[in-house]
């Protein structure tokens, strides 16, 4: 969620059909891999996305960061590829991909023209079920990794951000970076990434989404591409609960010349009311220039150079975020009691029904303009799919419409 307007934020919310575009279809193969079908023939494209329910919260203790190094190797060669040659030939067919990791699922995608997608199923189903993983490209992949974790320690951002985090969930898998450690990848070889691959990239543990301008080919091409792939593993382990903060705990640190600050505050699971009214809420408080927090320390006061807020996804406990960058000689302590003031107005009063409006024809126009394109319809099906369940983009959209006062005033 960003605090800048997109194109569009003045069409009425209610005029709006809260759906994806194009015709919906999801089954479950024999060999239990899910196949959602969305087909939309706006534009000349298909994106094939293939989302595997594992993340970083599934990773053994001492292992962290393997589910996004496994990530890295799957595109060092597999049976039919060689390294490089996923990558070389999706270019030479005029095509584009990537890959991404969460603490909830690990994403691959794939856009083509719609003569061509067929030979991203071909790609996924050899590097599901014969991956290499050479000595020596994990070990080359290694550094590369290590080499991003350095980057990262040195954004003053990214460094606050984690901190953030690991406080807010001690000891939780969501408190660990995606990325790992240098100590933990330090100690994660071949044999470890094969183990981790073995029991989590099966047919039975991922959805693939097919999307765009396709016909009936789909389901036929997927079950002759993935119609030997294997399956039987155990079940997900649920994620734990995690610790509520009880008082303010505060990090500071001097790194960088530029005044930062990030507010950390436990929300509730992506799949609730809850989750919902507080993405309202923090809409009114941060999202457009005329939002409360924009006005006051952006626009009028000119105590902050910019400020953003997020509410993370998770399938389980989740993580509201407030991120401000102060303008020079702002006192940090002023900005931040009246961030902890606007967040006790929300506890007091109900907000206004003007207000209340504005911002929820925000986040809908917001919504509609990042889906617009195809590619972004896949990733969304597949994320809902994959750690939610498929209904669970139109129902957090149903109960923004919805939500009343009353109920955000509880929420908060």
């Amino acid at each position: 969620m960003s605090a800048g307007s997109s194109p569009g934020s003045a069409v009425s919310d209610a005029a709006i059909d809260l759906r994806l575009p194009g015709q919906l279809d999801a089954v479950r193969l024999d060999n239990g891999l899910g196949l959602v079908t969305l087909r939309n023939s706006f534009a000349p494209v298909v994106t094939v996305a293939l989302f595997y329910r594992v993340g970083t919260r599934d990773e053994a203790s001492g292992q962290g960061g393997i589910a996004h190094f496994l990530e890295h190797m799957m595109f060092k060669g597999s049976a039919r590829y060689r390294p490089g040659e996923v990558d070389a030939l999706t270019q030479r067919l005029g095509g584009a991909n990537n890959a991404f990791t969460s603490h909830d699922a690990t994403a691959y995608y794939f856009q083509f023209a719609p003569d061509r997608w067929r030979q991203a199923l071909d790609i996924e189903a050899d590097r599901m079920a014969g991956l290499r993983l050479d000595e020596r490209e994990v070990d080359s992949e290694r550094r590369v990794i290590l080499e991003e974790i350095a980057m990262y320690d040195g954004d003053p951002w990214s460094v606050l951000d984690k901190e953030v985090t690991a406080m807010l969930f001690p000891g939780h898998p969501y408190g660990a970076p995606v990325l790992g450690t240098r100590e933990q990848l330090l100690t994660i070889g071949r044999e470890e990434l094969a183990t981790f691959h073995g029991l989590q990239y099966r047919s039975d543990n991922s959805v693939l989404v097919v999307a765009g301008d396709v016909g009936d080919e789909v389901r036929t091409w997927v079950e002759e591409s993935f119609g030997g792939a294997r399956a039987g593993g155990g079940d997900r382990a649920p994620v734990p609960a995690a610790p509520v903060p009880s008082g303010l705990r505060r990090i500071e640190r001097r790194q960088g010349s530029v005044p930062r600050m990030l507010l950390a505050l436990a929300a509730p699971p992506a799949s609730t009311r809850d989750h919902v009214a507080l993405r309202l809420l923090l809409a009114v408080l941060t999202v457009g220039r005329s939002s409360r927090l924009q006005r006051e320390l952006v626009e009028e006061r000119r105590l902050c150079l910019w400020l953003l807020s997020d509410l993370r996804e998770h399938q389980g406990p989740g993580m509201l975020e407030v991120a401000l960058e102060l303008s020079a000689g702002a006192e940090p302590r002023e900005v931040e009691e009246r961030v902890q003031e606007a967040l006790a107005e929300l506890r007091q009063r109900p907000v206004a029904d003007e207000e209340l409006q504005r911002a929820r024809r925000q986040l809908i126009a917001d919504w509609v303009f990042d889906h617009e394109r195809v590619h972004q319809q896949a990733l969304a099906v597949g994320h809902a799919a994959s750690v939610f369940d498929l209904e669970h983009v139109e129902r957090s959209l149903r109960r923004l419409r919805e939500l009343e006062p009353t109920e955000l005033l509880q929420a908060a």
